[in-house]
């Protein structure tokens, strides 16, 4: 008797688990381009101008083509740092070069304004990045945290 209500007890904890899981999952069918219009919906996106995919291969050393959907915005201005980088990968086996690739934009602004721009540097070490399913999300910001979680509304 008592194996059999350890039984049950083990498949509806397993059930629920799997329910859990299922209910958190990611929309899978957005490109970066219905994310980007949520996000910047919410009025979040300031100080950066959208860049075409020139941009994500002269500063992320990376091409458009190669990802199912990309959007880059970068800053308005040369004396600042605000960016935001919304991917969606063909392939979950990208994410790796694509994280490595920001990071060496991380690093690449933190030497670019390493002398003489440390509230620059400041938002540049304050970035956030998060990856869910196959989208990737960068985001260099006074608000980063909130564009973030705005990403995180969006793929729900």
């Amino acid at each position: 008797m008592k194996l059999k209500k350890r039984i049950k007890s083990i498949i509806a904890i397993l059930c629920s688990c799997i329910i859990l899981v299922g209910c958190s999952s990611v929309n899978d069918n957005l490109t970066a381009q219905d994310i980007q219009k949520s996000i910047v919906d919410t009025g979040l996106v300031k100080n950066m101008e959208e860049t075409g995919t020139k941009g994500l291969k002269r500063y992320y050393g990376l091409n458009a083509s190669d990802f199912d959907s990309v959007v880059l915005y970068t800053p308005e201005s040369s004396m600042e740092v605000d960016e935001m980088l919304i991917v969606k990968v063909k392939d979950k086996s990208q994410i790796e070069g694509l994280e490595d690739a920001i990071d060496n934009r991380i690093n690449s602004q933190l030497q670019s304004f390493g002398s003489y721009g440390p509230e620059q540097c400041a938002l540049v070490n304050d970035y956030e990045l998060k990856t869910e399913g196959k989208y990737v999300f960068f985001a260099i910001s006074e608000n980063a945290e909130e564009l973030k979680e705005a990403f995180k509304e969006s793929i729900k």
